[in-house]
């Protein structure tokens, strides 16, 4: 098994940290604070996905602030039926 297959948000740290393009990101177990702070400064749609699906399990284009925060509320609710 590969170490961060699944993990989307490390898998975009270590593409940026070989100098590869990445996509701008944020990531946390609560909504205040990094996430809600990116959404503020990001433009719209937005993706949202959850760190350790498969496909496009979770994964919701988002056309605003609030819509994003319901989606990552559900997404923190939820169990990923995958498991990793």
């Amino acid at each position: 098994d590969i170490p961060n297959r699944r993990d989307k948000k490390r898998q975009q740290e270590l593409i940026k940290a070989a100098g590869l393009r990445s996509v701008r990101q944020a990531g946390a177990d609560v909504f205040e604070g990094e996430v809600e702070e990116f959404l503020t400064t990001e433009t719209y749609p937005v993706v949202l996905k959850p760190v350790d699906s498969a496909g496009s399990d979770g994964v919701k284009l988002c056309h605003s602030k609030e819509e994003a925060k319901e989606h990552f509320h559900s997404l923190m609710g939820s169990v990923s039926k995958d498991n990793g």
